[in-house]
């Protein structure tokens, strides 16, 4: 009967719900930030790729 018990204890742990652990490989890619490679906003960054408002030159990401 003991054995039937740590079984099921064992199985239970092992389906823990693992959807709320961070992943944290995806983060580096979210923190990508661009930038106009002439400075005309100054040192202004953008989330997202895309091109200066002022000259229209594609952003660079920023390393």
């Amino acid at each position: 009967m003991g054995c039937i018990a740590a079984a099921i204890f064992l199985y239970s742990a092992c389906r823990e719900d693992h959807s709320k652990h961070q992943h944290h490989e995806g983060s580096e890619q979210q923190a990508a930030a661009y930038q106009c490679p002439m400075k005309c906003e100054g040192d202004k960054t953008y989330d997202k790729p895309g091109s200066c408002p002022v000259c229209k030159m594609d952003l660079k990401e920023v390393k």
